[in-house]
């Protein structure tokens, strides 16, 4: 809840209620978790005095009597809305096809580029297997089992 609509509620209630303001501000405070769809803006002294001048069923307004006449008040007073229109098509020529020049200038930037971008690749030796002998095996199983008993 914003300090705005805290004190528009409480404006509100000594309108509505000026023999027990603090009590209709109170129970009216619970109001504003339903006005969260209205903008700050519809907030004013003009939609105040429309609301408050409202007929009322009861001492203290209930919700529909501030919610109705406020969002009335602001579908007529809210600022123009205004429609974009829609973007004009564009009619395209057809695109000549890239000359000899521009397809090189086009390859040595891309090449410039990958050349800062891309990791450079040093040639590897092959990965070779190294059997080991069979003696070698036999203990290296043997330590294998005795770690897993």
């Amino acid at each position: 809840m914003t300090e705005h609509r805290a004190s528009w509620i409480a404006a509100l209630a000594k309108l509505t209620t000026p023999h027990d303001a603090e009590r209709a501000a109170a129970a009216m405070m619970a109001y504003v978790t339903f006005m969260g769809d209205l903008p700050d803006q519809a907030f004013t002294l003009a939609s105040m005095r429309h609301v408050a001048m409202q007929d009322r069923r009861m001492m203290i307004p209930d919700l529909r009597e501030v919610l109705t006449p406020l969002e009335a008040w602001w579908r007529e007073n809210r600022p123009a809305r205004t429609a974009l229109s829609a973007p004009v098509a564009k009619h395209e020529q057809p695109r000549a096809e890239p000359t000899l020049a521009e397809r090189e200038a086009v390859a040595r930037t891309m090449r410039t580029y990958l050349g800062q971008v891309a990791p450079v690749v040093t040639e590897r030796a092959p990965v070779r297997a190294h059997p080991a002998p069979p003696t070698v095996l036999a203990e290296a199983r043997a330590r294998l089992a005795r770690g897993n008993e």
